[in-house]
Formats: C-alpha cells, structure tokens, sequence
C-alpha cells in the first residue's frame, strides 16, 4: 500500500491536523469495522455518521480520521475539512495523477468485471478495482490503492446509475485508455434511456485527455455522441466478423469466436484482426458471446499498451470470473450454473442463451429472479427477455419477484407450454423444487434476491466456471 505524506494531505484537501500522526498513513477505508492497521478513516456522514465509530476505527489501527469536524472523545489525529467525500475524492485525484504508469478506465451497462479481470490478467504488475467497488466511493479506494513502487497499471471500473455521476469518475480516474463494454438497458430507473446511457458513458473517454484512447464495439456508431467523438478523438471500434480482406483500417479490429465439441468437452477459438498484425488466436475454454466480445476488447487493450501477442495466447487462457459470476458446482448427477452476482436483460439473455448451448439436450432448470432498476420500462423488458429464452421439451423454468409474470407472459408468447413455468414470489418456496430436479440448474438474477441461497447443501465446486455475461 502507497504511504501518504500527512502535510501533503491537507495541502490537497485545505484541511489542517489537530495534531500530525506518528506514522505515514497507510491507505485509506470508509468502514471502521475492516479497517487495516495503518490506514485513515474516512468519516461518511449518511444515514449513520462515520464520526460515531473514529473510536472503533482507532482500536483497530488506524493511523488517522479524516473528519469535517474534530471529536474530542478520540485521541486518533484527525485531518478536519469541509467534506469528508469531496476531499476524498480530491486525494484519490491528486495521487493518480502523481502516477506515471497507464490507468485504463471500464464502464459499461454489463461486462465490466469480466473486461477488468481479463486486464488484470494480461497486464503486468497492475492494480484492478475489488469486488464492485465503482462509485463515487470505491473508485477513491481504488485509486488511492496505486503503488508507485509495485505498479504499472491500474485497471479502474466507473459504474454509474443517474446522471452526471460519470463527471466526477471521470476527474478522478482520468484514463490514458478507455474501454466501453456495453450500452443496454441497465439503471434505467436513473438513466432512463439507452440514449441518455451513451451520452454518459462516454464521458469517461471524452472528459479525459485528447489523446485518450477509446476501445468499443463498433455498434456504438449509431448513438450520436459516439459518431462525433469518433471524428475527433483517438479509437478503436471492434467489429462481430471476419474481415472480407487483409486491408483493415487503421481504427477498426474483428473478431470471430468459434466453438467446437471435442472428445475433451467444449472448446473455443477467439480470433482478432488488427491492421497491418497477423491474426491473434487465442484458445479459451468454452465461454458466452458477451464474455468473448469482452475479452476481445480486453486484447485489443493490452495490444495497444505494449503486450505481445505471445504474452496475451499465454495469460488469456487462464482466465476465470469470480464468485457468483460463473460459478460451475456439481452433486448428486446434477449441475449448477451460478450467475446470480447481479442482472439485466443483456446479461440474462446471454447467460441463459449459454446455457441452453453448453446442456442442449440435458433437462435444464432455469430459476431466474426479477431484474432491478429498469424504471419505467420494467415489465415490457422482463416481458422481452422472457420472449427471448429458448426453452426446450425437457425444460422448466422457476421466475422469482413481481415482475416473474412479465417474464412469464413472454416465454408463453414464444410456445412455452403452461406446466414448464412456475412463478414465485418467495424465493423460498423455490427450494424444495430445484432440489428435486435432475439436471442442469442456471441461477441468474439480480443482487437483492441473493439466489445462490437457494443452491442445494450438496452441490461442490468443480473447479471450473461458467463464463458468462454478468453485469
């Protein structure tokens, strides 16, 4: 962890010390109960005052409080400023930008996480945001994170669920290369609409530097903020096909992801064209559609910060998605497919679409829970997605939430028979159901319905995981 001069933290925040620590602070946390010896906390006045529990935060180690008012009940030398997050933030700008390695910036509606975990893979010696930890608060522990000594790269996933929240990201993070996953209909409840999520997305490659380097799938074209930037600003649009001949422009790259069924299993080939390079191959276990876009963007990204074709066909294959992304469980003659981290309708359609292809053929169970935050357009999208699940003779399907009738109306639009659908609104009544099928079993929903609750007792890690679109 980077050390911080006590003198220079205030100087950057306009703050002053009741009285200097003894030691260099350590990094910084919000949360007094997982504190690290050594590091500042961070007072975060809500719905509970972070100014109660400086006490707490000292008697775990922490070497200082950064406060907007001074608590003389604590002994813990306190840096006083007029806001604890505005300062914060202003810290975590001012020491990246004191960082000569490369940050690149990730947002998107979905597929984030996925691209972020493929970087950190592919670049050496690099920093990448934990869990989710996104937003106008983690992105400061992310960032305040960057080792000088120990780094060359910082990974930095921006999420957003309103407006004008990319603003503030985009000051602090200030990326030298910019990958955009996705746009698609996510947060919509404070975005409200694929359009109004363009045109804050691509803050994050426009507010940085002129020569910031924008990475994005070619389809972005049609938003009009994106085919003006692309007039103006450095990119590179990644094109779903093969190129029709050796020529490709200067800001263009393919790719083409090819699966095959061998002796061994599932097996797949990602392929990338780039101008005037030889094609990238790089063999992959058998992931989704939206997992090998991202991991395309990915390549092209490592491309262009100086990682060899060699070193990329060596890391990539080692890719896995983390907890509740793809998780692959196994027991009693059965399979479990856990994807339930979080959902939307792109990420639901690629994962069940995965799924049907990976157990085409097996009984297939699919518990599916309510998709979060799509506002007004919520029961026509769950209605959509429901429309869009191919579900075969030997299937059934478990819709847990309110909007589970929406999802439902849809799969009966497309010839689901009436008896391989059941629609729950306690996700509790779903246990006893899916501990009696034999099969494979897909958990996909959104984060509140904490699906991986109802996964049976028995079911074991494989050691493998499902790669799948999550969001």
């Amino acid at each position: 962890m980077p050390k911080f001069d006590p003198e220079l933290l205030a100087d950057w925040t306009g703050g002053n010390w009741n009285h200097l620590p003894c030691s260099l602070p350590i990094g910084f946390s919000i949360d007094a109960r997982k504190i690290n010896q050594g590091e500042v906390f961070v007072c975060i006045s809500g719905h509970r005052d972070g100014h109660d529990f400086i006490k707490q935060a000292g008697e775990r180690g922490a070497s200082a409080a950064l406060v907007d008012h001074f608590v003389d009940s604590s002994d813990l030398p306190q840096l006083k400023v007029s806001d604890t997050i505005q300062s914060f933030q202003e810290i975590a700008r001012q020491h990246r930008n004191t960082f000569a390695g490369k940050v690149i910036g990730v947002t998107g509606s979905c597929g984030k996480t996925t691209t972020k975990e493929a970087l950190g893979l592919l670049l050496p010696f690099s920093l990448s945001t934990e869990a989710n930890l996104n937003n106008y608060l983690g992105v400061p522990l992310t960032l305040t994170r960057i080792s000088h000594e120990n780094h060359r790269f910082a990974v930095v996933e921006a999420g957003i669920n309103m407006r004008r929240e990319m603003d503030g990201l985009t000051q602090m993070i200030h990326p030298e290369v910019v990958i955009i996953t996705s746009i698609g209909d996510a947060h919509l409840q404070g975005l409200e609409s694929n359009q109004i999520i363009a045109e804050e997305k691509i803050k994050l490659w426009t507010q940085s530097s002129d020569s910031a380097l924008g990475i994005f799938p070619e389809e972005f074209s049609q938003y009009s903020c994106f085919s003006t930037a692309i007039n103006q600003k450095n990119h590179l649009m990644l094109l779903d096909s093969m190129p029709n001949s050796c020529e490709i422009a200067s800001q263009q790259a393919h790719y083409h992801y090819s699966t095959e069924t061998n002796r061994f299993g599932h097996s797949s080939t990602l392929t990338v064209w780039r101008h005037e390079c030889p094609p990238l191959v790089v063999s992959l276990p058998s992931v989704s559609k939206g997992v090998a876009r991202n991991l395309a963007l990915s390549c092209l990204a490592a491309w262009k910060l100086g990682i060899t074709d060699e070193e990329i066909c060596e890391r990539l294959p080692q890719y896995s998605p983390s907890a509740l992304r793809g998780t692959r469980l196994a027991g009693r003659g059965c399979e479990y497919l856990v994807d339930c981290y979080n959902a939307n309708p792109a990420s639901v359609k690629d994962s069940a679409e995965f799924f049907t292809r990976e157990f085409h053929g097996t009984p297939k169970l699919f518990v599916l829970a309510g998709m979060m935050e799509l506002g007004k357009k919520s029961s026509e999208l769950h209605y959509q997605t429901g429309a869009s699940i191919h579900i075969e003779n030997l299937d059934r399907v478990i819709l847990i939430g309110e909007q589970g009738g929406y999802m439902a109306e849809g799969l009966l639009s497309q010839g689901v028979r009436e008896d391989q659908i059941i629609v729950l609104h306690d996700s509790s009544s779903a246990r006893p159901l899916i501990e009696e099928f034999r099969g494979a079993v897909l958990f996909k929903g959104s984060r509140s319905y904490k699906l991986e609750e109802l996964i049976p007792e028995w079911a074991v890690e494989k050691g493998e995981r499902l790669q799948v679109l999550s969001c």
